[in-house]
């Protein structure tokens, strides 16, 4: 996930943080490895890890380029690159950060929330007119979205939408960012929020849910996906770094699953520099469908800096270092593991705990004032009590 810029600023994806040109992608660190790929799973689009090969994945696909296409092309984005040189703490300590993203998602230490309700969306079909600014920024391929997409998470957790983009990998080889039990997917749509409570996105940074993102994982099917093909068509037009086009609106929603109540949901960062933490992730248990002709279109259409193929634009994954991910559905596997929790959900336990420690309270309050009366009457007989024992009614055999 790539950072966003102000409200009002030349665009709005994670890919271009505040007061910077581009958000950068972030980088793999020395000496990790990415997780083994995921293949397309049968029947019903859910993650289904018994499906899934436990191939690993090469992380060099870069290759022999073509250069024509680069004549007067400048070096933009040499700050920073996936597998640069340059650390991307030296360029933002937050990238150091204990809580990062992406993270491997394992069903068998998720925690179902039943408190997480379904993903509301308002205002995310546009019509045609006024078009959006289609940008290839050197790291992922970003779509801007207009003021007025909308999106809840709960009572009180509103955020609208600034922008979209993607992350991919290369022909055979899967760039998913978040993994699920070490397998990864072919790609990942990314839409990124503020939340309403910030006016500009500088301000939200480091916050506490001060952003949303939405992923969801694209995986191959077997007939071409129309929603998507309306960007898709169009990067060809944008395959030098740095370059953009219009594209007529779109139903943005028609990007992302149909069933949005089921998800997973953690607390963590930006997925390139400057790495901010706070961010609110929901990663959707239904995956999206692109023909096999459209994922390669994704994955060979663009160039990066340096006379690259833009391919593999994704980050390692990160610890999670004592982070709980939520689940909003039984994930069928029981917790067996005491973990580190966020505030939206208490487990059972928690949940008697705070139960009884209330009737305690209040049984104690009671004793307290009884003992009070008594010493306010100590003139008081037996007699003053009447006892009735209960009635009880024999029915016949």
């Amino acid at each position: 996930m790539q950072a966003t810029p102000s409200v009002g600023a030349d665009s709005s994806g994670e890919d271009d943080p505040p007061g910077k040109e581009d958000l950068p992608s972030e980088e793999d660190p020395p000496g990790e490895e990415d997780p083994p790929e995921m293949k397309p799973e049968s029947g019903e689009d859910s993650l289904k890890l018994e499906d899934l090969p436990t191939v690993e994945v090469p992380r060099d696909t870069q290759g022999p380029q073509n250069n024509a296409h680069r004549n007067n092309k400048g070096d933009a984005h040499s700050h920073w690159r996936y597998g640069g040189d340059l650390p991307w703490p030296q360029m933002s300590p937050a990238c150091a950060g204990r809580f990062q993203s992406p993270v491997d998602i394992r069903p068998d230490r998720t925690v179902f929330c039943p408190a997480l309700q379904p993903v509301e969306l308002f205002g995310f079909e546009l019509p045609p007119l006024p078009q959006l600014r289609l940008r290839n920024n050197g790291h992922t391929v970003q779509l801007t979205l207009p003021p007025g997409l909308e999106m809840a998470l709960g009572p009180g957790r509103e955020y609208r939408a600034l922008q979209l983009h993607l992350h991919w990998g290369a022909a055979d080889r899967p760039g998913s960012e978040h993994t699920v039990g070490g397998h990864r997917f072919p790609a990942e749509i990314h839409v990124v929020h503020l939340s309403t409570a910030f006016a500009k996105v500088d301000e939200a940074l480091g916050r506490p849910g001060g952003l949303a993102v939405l992923a969801v994982f694209l995986q191959e099917g077997p007939e071409e996906n129309s929603a998507y093909e309306q960007l898709l068509s169009h990067l060809e037009e944008i395959a030098e770094e740095d370059s953009e086009t219009w594209v007529p609106g779109l139903d943005v929603s028609a990007l992302l699953p149909s069933d949005l109540s089921r998800y997973f949901r953690y607390e963590g960062s930006l997925t390139t520099p400057p790495c901010a933490q706070g961010v609110i992730w929901t990663v959707f248990n239904q995956t999206v469908r692109l023909s096999a002709k459209q994922l390669h279109t994704l994955s060979g259409s663009l160039w990066g800096p340096e006379d690259t193929r833009l391919q593999m634009n994704f980050r390692a994954m990160q610890p999670l270092n004592g982070r709980i991910i939520e689940a909003s559905f039984p994930t069928g596997v029981e917790q067996t593991v005491e973990p580190v929790r966020l505030n939206s959900c208490l487990a059972a336990g928690d949940v008697l705990a705070l139960v009884f420690g209330i009737l305690f309270a209040v049984t104690s309050i009671a004793c307290l004032v009884q003992m009070r009366r008594q010493r306010r009457h100590p003139g008081g007989t037996k007699g003053d009590i009447s006892y009735h024992p209960a009635e009880v009614t024999e029915s016949a055999a």
